[in-house]
């Protein structure tokens, strides 16, 4: 949709006299933010990086009323953001098919050496299964958290966005990130069992059991692909602490310095 059709023509006028020079690229949020039922346009210079609120009547209002305005059309970028780039390349992961297939090479595994394995391999392997149906449970319910932010942003798309759509966003935000916050711990807390099953059954298949071999090493490359401690460095062990502040509610120091940025550019009078 043009610009035009969602955003008054008197509110454009007052967009293009205050570009910093005639000409001026510049964007106006797809969504029109209501606070204290008040609305309001969110409004980015391209070149000059800079921002402007202008309140549906066409008055210019201080820096004061609208910073909840600035971090309401900051929220919505995000989520934007979160379900239809960085979603959808969540959904577009073969997560599901690539363990659905560890589980068909454990099955394997079980079947071929069912009267070698021992009652630990037993429980390992069984253990291992569940972390495969664990990430695959998340996983589905990730997918499911994504469709449905999906249709929360196009709900407000060239509408009006209330507190109450950002809320709502914002929890489907949060629990899609403990979707992917679980999958990652679930593979983090298994990494030793999973890796002592490995090296058990390396000494338990018999010589010339050509279909036990090729499951194992297939399992052995997903085993390895999985997550671990050791090779995760501090900043990505850091990451894992802002993501579950985040799933909490706090905001993460990213968001904030976004903020600032945000507050510092905007030509609203102070």
């Amino acid at each position: 949709m043009e610009v035009h059709e969602y955003v008054p023509q008197t509110i454009l006028e007052i967009v293009k006299e205050n570009q910093a020079r005639s000409g001026e690229q510049y964007a106006v949020l797809p969504v029109i933010i209501e606070h204290e039922n008040k609305h309001y346009f969110y409004v980015h210079y391209e070149v000059s990086d800079r921002y402007l609120v202008i309140r549906k009547d066409g008055q210019i209002p201080s820096l004061k009323e609208i910073e909840p305005v600035i971090i309401m059309a900051a929220s919505f970028v995000s989520f934007s953001n979160v379900f239809h780039v960085i979603g959808e390349q969540w959904v577009k992961d073969k997560t599901i098919r690539n363990y659905q297939r560890i589980q068909r090479l454990l099955d394997t595994l079980e079947k071929g050496l069912q009267h070698r394995l021992t009652e630990e391999q037993r429980d390992l392997l069984n253990e291992f299964r569940q972390t495969a149906q664990t990430v695959i449970d998340w996983q589905r319910e990730l997918e499911r958290l994504v469709a449905e932010g999906k249709k929360g942003i196009e709900k407000i798309r060239y509408k009006v966005g209330s507190i109450q759509d950002r809320e709502r966003l914002d929890q489907l935000q949060r629990q899609s990130l403990k979707c992917v916050h679980e999958q990652n711990q679930v593979q983090l807390d298994t990494y030793e069992k999973r890796k002592r099953l490995i090296k058990s059954l390396w000494k338990s298949i018999p010589l010339f059991s050509i279909r036990s071999w090729f499951a194992f090493y297939e399992l052995k490359m997903h085993h390895q692909r999985m997550l671990d401690w050791s090779k995760m460095d501090m900043e990505e062990i850091n990451d894992m602490e802002i993501v579950k502040k985040r799933i909490d509610g706090e905001r993460d120091p990213e968001s904030n310095q976004v903020l600032k940025e945000i507050k510092a550019a905007v030509i609203n009078p102070r």
